[in-house]
């Protein structure tokens, strides 16, 4: 069994408020804020829900910046769940806001995909409720993640679990994007049904 704390090189909470302010405009000083909506059930971070936000003047956010391979806790909210950041996603400019807790896992250790698996497993979800206070409002401690204890499996079975993970959710969106354009088949053949009936 290892502490989380001891497989990762960085552990944080999210930028609070004081350090940005919403905005619509797109330009350098414009980066994209990380909220519970923005991050799905599968772990993944949907692009199109990040808000878009200007950094305060003199303000730093270097450090909330999500990187290739962080694993980001939705630590505040009902459905505490975890997400892992991608190349494509870290490209963004993304900062994880206040709810979240950023965890920088040490490569050498831990694949953050495995974190987010287990986080988000039925297994996983018990001891983050087990971890976390508040009834109507589940809140997570930094303090209280860097204490737990999950046991790895070797780095070569980690990667396969990654790969797994991966593999998994990309079946999952094509069984929906297959769904959804069946629907969109059906309600047009049923609107030209409807109107050949007049």
């Amino acid at each position: 069994m290892k502490t989380i704390d001891s497989v990762c090189k960085e552990l944080i909470t999210g930028a609070t408020n004081a350090l940005f302010e919403k905005s619509n405009q797109n330009d350098e000083k414009t980066v994209h804020l990380l909220t519970g909506s923005s991050l799905n059930l599968n772990g993944e971070v949907v692009e199109q829900q990040l808000s878009k936000v200007i950094i305060k003047e003199g303000k730093d956010i270097e450090r909330f910046r999500l990187h290739e391979g962080d694993v980001v806790l939705l630590a505040k909210g009902n459905s505490i769940r975890a997400g892992y950041v991608t190349a494509k996603t870290a490209a963004l400019k993304v900062i994880a806001s206040a709810n979240f807790i950023l965890l920088r896992p040490n490569s050498t250790e831990l694949v953050g995909e495995v974190l987010v698996a287990y986080f988000n497993s039925p297994e996983g979800q018990n001891l983050l409720d087990a971890t976390s206070t508040g009834a109507a409002i589940k809140n997570i401690s930094l303090s209280n993640i860097k204490k737990l204890e999950i046991e790895l499996p070797t780095l070569a079975k980690q990667k396969e679990i990654a790969e797994l993970f991966h593999a998994s959710n990309q079946a999952y969106q094509s069984t929906i994007n297959l769904a959804e354009q069946q629907k969109k088949v059906a309600i047009a053949c049923i609107s030209q049904l409807m109107k050949g009936a007049a």
